[in-house]
């Protein structure tokens, strides 16, 4: 019965259009997660709300494909190998926030409310830009660049989603969203090696937050009280580099094994993936 339901259901959009699906995909992300803010004048509950959203979403997405896929959560990869790819965030984290003590000293205020903000910034915008649109991505995009044309699509759709930071001529908005295709690109190449969406959602969500606790300008999660000084600068250049680490994840080198750990989320029994590898499952190194 549940093969049945789940050819019963329309996949075509995302067959014959796998670009716009994903694109599709983000904006419906977007629409829920904000519809869910609307619940609560909040702004904790409003946070904690989005962040319920995204995970719903993900859930959604798996029921939407099943049994075909088996959802955005589980790692694909030995914990050994998160920890080594993991290593290019840790430094990020590092220097963004050497660079915050040079403009703000040694602030630091953690609140209910920054783990919230954190927290929607981890599930929320981890749902919006990456974990509904990669998966289908590494299904129905077809060619040998699938791989690296699913991390440019949704990095840049990131970066300029961060554009309404810019609002009134705030030009640390701008600033932002260029630096945000960086770390988005990262965020995209570990979900790619991985499998994993909680991977990026955790490394998202602590970003956010030491950037919440250390900068008394984001206590509300707003941009608007920051101005573009060098530490920001360099910051966001740090940020930008970060894309250079995204690549390197996603080299030529290993994408027959990105390939493989998608091929273990998805079941392309029916043969119409977009993949020009042979089906085989991988097998993590412990």
């Amino acid at each position: 019965m549940k093969n049945k339901e789940s050819k019963q259901r329309n996949h075509a959009l995302s067959e014959k259009r796998p670009l716009l699906s994903m694109l599709l995909s983000v904006a419906a992300a977007f629409l829920v997660c904000g519809l869910a803010a609307t619940f609560s004048s909040s702004d904790f509950v409003q946070y904690l709300l989005m962040s319920a959203a995204g995970i719903l979403c993900l859930l959604a997405q798996k029921w939407w494909f099943s049994p075909a896929f088996k959802g955005a959560f589980k790692a694909e990869i030995s914990m050994r190998e998160i920890a080594l790819m993991s290593v290019p965030f840790l430094v990020q984290l590092l220097l963004s926030w050497l660079l915050n003590v040079m403009d703000h000293g040694l602030f630091f205020r953690a609140t209910a409310l920054s783990v919230a903000m954190a927290l929607s910034a981890g599930f929320g915008e981890e749902a919006m830009f990456r974990g509904l649109a990669v998966p289908i991505g590494m299904r129905y995009l077809k060619g040998s660049n699938k791989i690296l044309l699913t991390a440019l699509v949704t990095s840049v759709v990131f970066g300029l989603s961060h554009l309404g930071n810019a609002k009134g001529g705030n030009a640390i908005g701008i600033v932002q969203a260029v630096a945000s295709i960086g770390s988005g690109l990262f965020y995209a190449a570990v979900f790619l090696r991985s499998g994993s969406i909680c991977v990026p959602v955790l490394m998202h969500a602590l970003y956010d937050w030491m950037y919440f606790v250390t900068n008394p300008a984001l206590q509300s999660g707003e941009m608007a009280g920051m101005g573009v000084t060098a530490a920001v600068i360099l910051s966001c250049v740090v940020d930008l580099s970060m894309s250079a680490a995204g690549l390197w994840l996603i080299r030529p080198a290993v994408r027959e094994k990105i390939e493989a750990v998608w091929q273990n989320k998805w079941d392309f029994a029916d043969g119409d993936a977009g993949t020009d590898i042979p089906v085989r499952q991988y097998q993590p190194k412990h």
